[in-house]
């Protein structure tokens, strides 16, 4: 039997682009998309929702999901309770938590992390940053890495030292592997009050547990605007 589940939230409420799960990449409405890409590593994969309109889309699509709470307060805590529900039937020890709006998450990055749960507890993935420019932004999340064994130090929405760019500070990308008991524990965990401010889920964990990191060449393409979601599509016209 299958040890693994990828666990994709999915909601419909975002401010700077409402309805985002229903964004069309291709003839795909985005979360269709997002869910083939993950199918690819050949593990379970569910989405963890709260809206009517997403389950009405993925019951006539024949896609497995799990109603989650409208008001958790982070991807890892929606993940959670959709496990616990998924459990009433199946057993899995490993969870890959992807988030919905990645349609170039790659079945190797999933795999990756997959096997590095055998060693660690949690772990999640990195890349270069292109430039300084780009690491000054606050919407590119830093995560200090100590070098020798690739694990996390700290993260942060601000570069605290431009020197050592890409050299222990790189680009956090918010995909993340976790042993099923360890999760259980981070989300009965009260938020802190770190994670409120910078608005880092990943904070809560630090003081509880190593992170390993994973390092990839490039950044994941994300959506998070409209201007996103064209260049997403350019991309993928280029390459049909």
């Amino acid at each position: 039997m299958n040890d693994t589940i990828v666990l994709i939230p999915v909601r419909l409420q975002a401010t700077r682009f409402p309805n985002k799960p229903f964004a069309k990449i291709g003839d795909l409405p985005m979360l269709h998309y997002v869910y083939n890409a993950a199918f690819k590593s050949n593990f379970d994969v569910f989405l963890a929702i709260c809206d009517e309109e997403i389950r009405d889309y993925c019951q006539n699509h024949q896609l497995p999901f799990v109603m989650t709470d409208p008001n958790h307060p982070s991807g890892s805590d929606r993940i959670g309770e959709a496990l616990s529900k998924i459990e009433e039937h199946t057993h899995y020890d490993f969870i890959i938590n992807v988030q919905g709006d990645m349609p170039f998450i790659n079945q190797n990055y999933i795999q990756s992390l997959r096997s590095n749960l055998e060693s660690f507890k949690m772990t999640t993935l990195a890349c270069p940053f292109i430039n300084s420019q780009e690491a000054k932004t606050p919407s590119k999340v830093k995560v200090e890495i100590d070098d020798i064994q690739n694990i996390a130090i700290d993260f942060s929405r601000q570069i605290s030292d431009e020197k050592n760019l890409n050299t222990t500070i790189f680009h956090h990308i918010g995909v993340y592997g976790y042993q099923k008991k360890f999760l259980k524990r981070y989300i009965s965990l009260p938020q802190t009050q770190r994670e409120l401010n910078e608005k880092l889920e990943q904070l809560r964990v630090l003081d509880l547990e190593k992170i390993h990191i994973t390092c990839i060449k490039n950044e994941i393409l994300g959506v998070d605007t409209k201007e996103d979601l064209d260049r997403v599509n350019q991309i993928i016209q280029e390459y049909e």
